[in-house]
């Protein structure tokens, strides 16, 4: 009798971290369906990390950001992938190198990213259900932490008080990204009402080049740990949290991917492409009528303003009134505020 060939499937998405997590619904959605699959995925090593031990991903292969342009790294990339002998690549961009990538590999089928009006994560789905048809969509994404490093986040927390709000306030980028930023004078009240309303202890994440506007949050049970945890770590803790609070960052979606709860604060980018995914994604957005314009440049700041007007719309009223929404709707974590 002839045994059945088991399939072998590679994922390309290099960048960016919220993107690469997303994406990650088409290994859940393969092995829902297929366990006996081998699923590879490409991506770059800064972001590696958040891929590691995901419980349905069986290699990672690394490209090295800082020899993005080098041909060389191309080159053994290219020849690697030819060797594994894929049966299917999901190529989710269409730059230059990944199309290069694609002609190496001699795979037997690659399937670009297909394009709908929908959530981008619904998105990167359907580009898989439409080579694999009897694929099912997942209603939620998984990401796995190493028992160890949970453990260690774990240990670090546990002298907290809960419930634990993680704060991923941003503020690294605002010159590129001016519509995702949240003033941090809000970021501020909000922490102050939340305090007050509910106790438990606050965490402030981030990268170590945001520590210091973070650092104006500090206060009676708000945590600092912008800087002090990499990648893997950061993820361990959001995985501990009972519920993140972000502007559109990698991190909301990282937690997302642990399933906790995740409150989106959107000002120029549209919930309806990229909110939280999973019944425990939340957003909160401008009512302003310039919002989700998507522009990394806002037209309506001037020389004497920091944060966007589609930002700005958005109270810390706002924002502590869905919070609180949030949390009372979860029992368990109703139950922690209480202690």
């Amino acid at each position: 009798m002839c045994m059945e060939h088991k399939k072998k499937i590679l994922i390309i998405r290099l960048g960016a971290l919220g993107d690469v997590v997303q994406t990650t619904i088409i290994a859940d959605a393969i092995k829902d369906k297929h366990p006996d699959y081998e699923i590879h995925y490409l991506v770059q090593d800064d972001i590696a990390p958040v891929l590691k031990n995901h419980p349905h991903i069986d290699r990672i292969i690394i490209w090295s950001r800082t020899e993005r342009k080098s041909f060389k790294q191309l080159f053994s990339i290219g020849i690697l992938l030819f060797k594994e002998h894929y049966d299917i690549i999901f190529n989710l961009t269409y730059a230059l190198r990944n199309i290069l990538l694609n002609l190496m590999s001699m795979s037997k089928r690659v399937v670009m990213r297909k394009h709908s009006n929908g959530l981008r994560v619904e998105t990167f789905y359907l580009t898989a259900k439409s080579a694999i048809k009897d694929l099912e969509c997942p209603n939620r994404l998984h990401l796995g932490i190493a028992p160890e490093v949970k453990q260690k986040l774990k240990k670090n927390i546990e002298r907290y008080s809960r419930p634990y709000i993680i704060f991923a306030p941003g503020g690294g980028t605002d010159k590129n990204r001016q519509g995702r930023i949240w003033n941090i004078k809000n970021w501020k009240i909000l922490s102050e009402k939340l305090q007050e309303h509910c106790g438990g202890t606050i965490f402030v994440c981030g990268s170590k080049i945001e520590r210091k506007y973070h650092e104006k949050l500090s206060g009676e049970n708000v945590v600092i740990f912008s800087g002090d945890y990499n990648i893997e770590e950061s993820s361990a803790l959001f995985s501990l949290g009972d519920m993140m609070i972000s502007g559109d960052t990698g991190p909301v979606h990282i937690a997302s991917g642990h399933n906790i709860k995740t409150l989106a604060i959107l000002g120029s980018t549209s919930p309806d492409k990229i909110k939280p995914y999973g019944k425990n994604g939340y957003y909160i957005s401008s009512n302003g009528n310039c919002k989700y314009c998507w522009r990394k440049k806002c037209p309506h700041i001037t020389a004497d303003m920091k944060y966007t007007p589609c930002m700005e719309s958005i109270t810390p009223d706002m924002v502590f009134k869905k919070a609180i929404e949030i949390l009372s709707s979860d029992k368990e974590v109703a139950e922690k505020s209480q202690n």
